[in-house]
């Protein structure tokens, strides 16, 4: 055992040292559960972590940036979230942004457009009575992470679910089609630093279902025993 556990590590540092951080053991039912386990400090120096997650945080669009609307209100989470909800932003995306067809498509590739995007989402989601948008980050097809309630902060994307959760959502609707190859790799970098910066319990559950993100996408986690990254 000892010794696989050192290929295991090998085979990680000898990869990309600032891609692979997590190994993913599936447990399968009508839900699916990945447990993420965080081997992001055993493999790697300080300085590394330091290194990855301040790339993370200068390509993060923080809420100010697409000049998101202040909450109704903010309750924190009480304690480090161990629980990490995954979910698309569903049919309905190019609908609540107001676009649709090869202008939906375009804009999905465009950092500035994608900006107005949130601001709909936002809009949306206050006027279905939450207090601000509902997940605590968003994700889109060009790899761009974008700060919704941010780390520490309760959202309101699965009900019963979101106390001591960190909702992150693939932007579009992935029914049909699998997320983008860079849009996995920043889910799997937020993560990385959300367990280094202890934002996020390095035993968190990450929890998932056919409805929650879309049949396609959930299919490819089960293809992939977790997600598939580079």
């Amino acid at each position: 055992m000892r010794a696989l556990n050192i290929l295991f590590f090998v085979a990680l540092g000898t990869a990309l040292l600032v891609q692979h951080g997590h190994a993913w053991s599936v447990r399968w039912s009508d839900v699916a559960i990945v447990v993420a386990k965080c081997y992001f400090t055993a493999c790697f120096s300080k300085e590394q972590i330091s290194t990855l997650c301040e790339g993370v945080e200068k390509a993060m669009i923080k809420r100010e940036e697409w000049q998101a609307a202040e909450p109704r209100q903010v309750l924190q989470v009480n304690g480090i979230a161990d629980n990490i909800i995954l979910l698309h932003t569903g049919p309905d995306t190019c609908k609540i942004g107001g676009l649709s067809g090869y202008n939906c498509e375009r804009c999905m590739q465009d950092e500035e457009c994608m900006k107005g995007f949130l601001i709909a989402f936002q809009a949306n989601d206050l006027d279905d009575g939450k207090d601000d948008i509902q997940y605590n980050f968003l994700i889109g097809q060009d790899g761009v992470i974008y700060e919704g309630r941010g780390w520490g902060v309760v959202g309101q994307h699965t009900k019963g679910k979101n106390l001591m959760s960190v909702g992150i959502a693939m932007i579009g609707d992935f029914t049909k089609s699998e997320p983008s190859q860079a849009s996995q790799n920043a889910l799997k970098n937020l993560l990385s630093c959300g367990q280094a910066a202890e934002s996020l319990s390095r035993s968190a559950d990450f929890t998932t279902s056919p409805k929650m993100t879309g049949k396609a996408l959930f299919e490819m986690i089960k293809r992939c025993n977790g997600l598939c990254v580079d």
